[in-house]
């Protein structure tokens, strides 16, 4: 189970770092667009104000300098306003001033950047709507990223002539693997905090509903639904030693049903199983919660009652007869079925589970060398005067 859970962390953790780093790079990625989308409009609010061609480019190479020295992913690498000639009329890097975007200066930058190559492209085939390109912002380049903007000079009612102009506004190459690097270890933190979150909740689940399933199952019968020999065995060693503790009487015996190998030869297999399944669900029914009952093995049920061996006697005898009443149906037949009954009691015959398991079996050998469907005790002289090979089969 802790193999289980370790493997459950772990590919959880992988997992949500996978699926939180995807979301960290599209959030950086919508942070460069905002910050495109922000300088687009710094320079549209600069053509609404009458201002000299200097003073604007003064205050683009401002808001430059102002964005480098900002945390790292909101860097500008390049602010440029390109009309529609082609031609460079402002730039945050002054000596570009006039350029045009088609030169082969720009090549370099445009290599890893769609949206960069996409205008130098466009300019450089003499395309009449290059004025009108916008960049994908659904697009997510690991390198080169920019963000393209259409942009108008405001209308003549201002004495300012009305003309297009294209902002494009470069960040950094590299620098959303850059900061995804930067935010990796809170990443991995978190992932590996919420995946042990995860793990535990699935350790609550399977410790509050699935563990007591698995563990009733791994002691259960399949066929009967009775406890198997093994937990049997188990929890009778530990009664049996409180009840020696305690000096209480308990009573272990061991039940065959009758001819059970004739009736699978009769009736086939499926009915075999049906007067187990029969058997078991009427010791399941007539026993107390407190006593031991299990399918010892083949056609055996064993019990362990807390009792004394009158008590028992009594018991035993009821149940005996309520088998022989309830009566086996099956397909078309109805099947009598009786059982023998071997029983041993620790007033004689002790507290050691091996010693009263074969006091009880041979007390069941007994029983059938004598007719069968009877209950039969071991008083302790069975043990030293009865062997295998005196009785019958079972």
């Amino acid at each position: 189970m802790r193999q289980l859970l370790l493997s459950y962390w772990l590919g959880c953790s992988l997992l949500i770092l996978l699926m939180v780093t995807l979301y960290d790079l599209w959030e950086h990625r919508n942070q460069i667009v905002r910050e495109g989308e922000h300088a687009a409009h710094v320079v549209e609010s600069s053509l609404r104000i009458p201002m000299t061609h200097r003073q604007r480019q003064n205050l683009l190479e401002a808001y430059g300098l102002t964005n480098q020295t900002q945390r790292f992913d909101d860097r500008i690498n390049l602010l440029l306003v390109i009309d529609r000639t082609g031609r460079i009329a402002y730039s945050s890097r002054p000596t570009w001033q006039s350029l045009l975007i088609s030169d082969p200066l720009f090549d370099q930058m445009a290599v890893d950047d769609p949206d960069f190559t996409a205008v130098v492209r466009c300019f450089r085939s003499t395309a009449s709507d290059c004025m009108e390109l916008r960049s994908e912002d659904l697009h997510l380049h690991l390198r080169g990223n920019s963000v393209v903007r259409p942009i108008w000079m405001p209308s003549t009612d201002l004495g300012l002539p009305r003309q297009p102009f294209l902002v494009l506004v470069n960040f950094d190459s590299g620098m959303l693997i850059n900061d995804v690097l930067q935010d990796l270890p809170r990443l991995v933190f978190f992932s590996a905090l919420v995946a042990m979150l995860l793990a535990a909740a699935l350790w609550l689940v399977i410790s509050s509903r699935m563990l007591p399933q698995l563990l009733k199952a791994s002691q259960t019968d399949d066929l009967t639904q009775l406890m198997n020999r093994t937990s049997f065995m188990d929890l009778a060693m530990e009664q049996l030693a409180e009840a020696e503790e305690r000096q209480a009487e308990l009573v272990f015996a061991i039940l065959d049903i009758d001819h059970f190998k004739r009736i699978n030869d009769t009736y086939g297999h499926g009915c075999g199983d049906a007067a187990l399944a029969s058997a078991g669900s009427l010791l399941r029914t007539v026993t107390r919660p407190e006593d031991l009952v299990c399918r010892f093995g083949g056609e055996e049920f064993a019990l362990l009652i807390a009792t004394s061996q009158q008590e028992a006697n009594k018991a035993l005898e009821r149940l005996r007869l309520q088998l022989e009443m309830n009566t086996l149906r099956y397909n078309t037949h109805r099947i009598a079925l009786t059982v023998s009954i071997g029983a041993a009691a620790t007033a004689r015959c002790g507290y050691n589970l091996d010693y009263l398991y074969n006091a009880a079996d041979k007390a069941l050998y007994a029983a059938k060398g004598a007719g069968r469907n009877r209950v039969q005790w071991n008083m302790g002289e069975l043990i030293s005067r009865l062997s295998p090979s005196s009785a019958t089969g079972h």
